[in-house]
């Protein structure tokens, strides 16, 4: 799909509470308003004064209030088909064009068909879920009214074109160079230490040790219980290994049935188990996976502090 353009970025919510929300997006594919007590006719011939002084008049409004009123349906009557339309729903960013074409319906809202279909993924097809988008865009949620300019309109576009801001490039960048140093203090970690930081790993992510590390059976070195499922696991550690040690402790690892998960984890692996393509049911940590979950399990000082 190409870039995604636009002139003007608008929220746009689809009834009181999401009433309208399902058969628009799903069904209908179209924008709606309701506001039933506003003269179409006035609407569609820019009759705007007249509007304002409707809520003045009818609606007992302030001028503030009325003019917030007439400024939302006018954005709904008058912007083309070069403006992007936002809304959430079922936990996603939803977006469309839409033509300029407005319907009067039996129950007195108003309709402007979309240009395709809503959309709720990038231009890449992967999904627009709310928990992967800014807190800034996602207040928009919270307006009050019907139809807004959305302040963080860029943001949005660069989300739904894929794009990664500027800055995220840079800690991106950053964070992978972090990774690539911290995964040689690892492989400098006395294997005391090594041990002790794939135990602490597996603690964090909330696992629970049954044994002792380095006084277990030789077949492993922890073995852990995961007390919400009840599973048990298995981690052999190494600090070098290669597809022919792999292979051997795969074939200890199938006699014991008592067993739910197999860990084999090694901060140096020879080429062979690097490029092994592994179809069992043994999880492999290599050594840019361990920096991983030592980073994300908060462990990084630790690791410093025993390098240093």
């Amino acid at each position: 799909m190409n870039r995604i353009k636009a002139d003007k970025v608008l929220f746009i919510k689809l009834g009181q509470g999401g009433e309208y929300e399902t058969n628009c997006i799903l069904n209908d594919q179209n924008l709606r308003l309701g506001y039933r007590d506003i003269d179409h006719n006035l609407c569609v011939n820019g009759k705007w004064d007249l509007v304002h002084k409707y809520f003045i008049e009818e609606e007992n409004a302030t001028q503030g209030v009325a003019t917030s009123h007439t400024n939302q349906i006018k954005q709904f009557y008058e912007n083309d088909n070069r403006t992007l339309w936002l809304t959430f729903f079922n936990n996603k960013l939803w977006w469309s064009f839409s033509n300029a074409e407005i319907t009067l319906l039996s129950d007195k809202t108003k309709t402007r068909p979309v240009i395709g279909k809503w959309s709720d993924k990038d231009i890449n097809g992967q999904l627009l879920l709310s928990g992967n988008l800014s807190g800034k865009l996602l207040k928009t949620q919270g307006f009050r009214g019907t139809i807004c300019k959305v302040p963080e309109e860029k943001y949005a576009l660069q989300k739904i074109n894929n794009e990664q801001l500027k800055e995220v490039v840079e800690v991106e960048k950053a964070i992978s160079a972090l990774k690539e140093k911290l995964s040689v203090l690892i492989k400098n970690l006395q294997w005391k230490d090594f041990e002790t930081l794939i135990d602490l790993i597996f603690r964090q992510a909330g696992w629970q040790r049954v044994s002792e590390t380095g006084k277990t059976q030789k077949t492993l070195d922890l073995e852990l219980l995961a007390p919400v499922t009840g599973e048990r696991a298995i981690v052999q550690i190494k600090s070098q290994s290669d597809l022919k040690q792999f292979l051997f402790y795969q074939d200890k690892f199938a006699t014991m049935t008592d067993y739910d998960k197999f860990f084999y984890v090694v901060h140096s692996a020879k080429k062979n188990l690097a490029e092994y393509e592994n179809d069992s049911d043994t999880i492999l940590y290599f050594g840019d996976k361990i920096a991983d979950l030592t980073m994300n399990s908060g462990l990084l000082e630790w690791v410093i502090k025993r390098t240093s």
